[in-house]
């Protein structure tokens, strides 16, 4: 991370995951960046996406400990949430499945409300919230920029239509267009949830960086491989039974592509650029960013330390996308 700052990243994300060996080990992401912010300078802290399934993390604690995030690292806070889709992770907290949609979507709500105002009480169907005062507040004002996860395009619907940003995972280069244009169509009569518009879409890919294309290809695909095996196992507890409703497009996307790898070699995935990855030269990595860039993608998330990816192909891949790659990528636009 120290690196990234030094070489011009605007952002590093954490997300929250639990009970997920090899696949994820960030379960207290709000630590670690605690500890990033005293370690870097002006690279932004990417809180997310935080679960908001109030058994995981009640809603007042979520605005409690993001303040005091955004004030250790003097305004560099970015918050991410999402509802939680791993079963692993719901069963374990005693979540219902079915509730998680309309307590994430009520933490959104409450979160800015929580950061701006003196004091705050909340009754709604979903919870209750004595009137109390919620300290600190962010340094950001009114608050640090909000984004939801987005797997589907009824997230990046209701991101577009309450003027959240967009965390897109599991969208490839062909759907961009079509989700952007409509993110940004539906963001024109937001009615916002927070207290400011976050106009960005953000696109997350699974990515690599090296002098040629056979040594990235070699490095990296074996674990985009294991990354989707390991994203099916997710849902295995559901594959042979009857998931949530709410869960059900979920299964559906994971079922597809899992299907869809299992037919092609993942090398060659790779080589011609389907699918969410950027993996290969700096030339073949800027053709891919340039493609996300006309798509109208604001930024990209690149997914660099998966598995076994040795740490110095991952700190010469962060070398290159600032030094070698980011300057071929020729801006069409003007960003907020």
């Amino acid at each position: 991370m120290q690196l990234a700052d030094r070489l011009g990243y605007k952002t590093v994300w954490f997300t929250e995951h639990h009970f997920l060996p090899r696949f994820s080990y960030s379960s207290a992401p709000e630590v670690l960046l605690g500890y990033l912010a005293a370690k870097t300078k002006n690279i932004r802290l990417g809180h997310g996406i935080v679960l908001l399934p109030f058994r995981i993390n009640h809603p007042l604690r979520v605005a409690e400990r993001g303040a005091v995030l955004d004030i250790v690292s003097n305004g560099r806070l970015e918050f991410g949430g999402g509802r939680a889709i791993c079963e692993s992770e719901i069963s374990a907290f005693g979540v219902d499945p079915d509730e998680t949609r309309i307590e994430w979507e009520e933490s959104l709500r409450m979160l800015p409300e929580m950061w701006t105002r003196e004091n705050f009480s909340w009754k709604s169907d979903v919870i209750t919230i004595p009137e109390r005062s919620v300290v600190p507040k962010p340094v950001q004002k009114p608050h640090p920029p909000m984004w939801v996860a987005c797997t589907q395009p009824a997230t990046i619907e209701f991101a577009g239509d309450h003027g959240l940003g967009v965390l897109g995972f599991g969208i490839g280069p062909g759907q961009s267009n079509d989700y952007v244009r409509n993110y940004r169509e539906r963001i024109k009569r937001a009615k916002p949830i927070g207290k400011a518009v976050n106009n960005r879409f953000a696109l997350w890919v699974t990515a690599l960086c090296a002098d040629s294309d056979d040594e990235a290809i070699r490095i990296q695909a074996p674990n985009v491989k294991t990354y989707l095996d390991h994203a099916r196992s997710l849902f295995a507890s559901w594959i042979d039974g009857k998931p949530p409703q709410t869960h059900a497009w979920h299964m559906e996307y994971f079922e597809t592509l899992y299907r869809q790898m299992e037919k092609v070699n993942i090398e060659e995935v790779l080589k011609v650029g389907l699918g969410a990855a950027c993996i290969g030269s700096p030339d073949t990595c800027a053709r891919v960013l340039q493609r996300l860039e006309d798509a109208g993608v604001d930024e990209v998330l690149l997914f660099m330390q998966a598995f076994t990816t040795p740490h110095d192909a991952i700190m010469r891949s962060i070398e290159l996308f600032a030094n070698q790659v980011k300057p071929r990528v020729r801006p069409n636009r003007v960003r907020a």
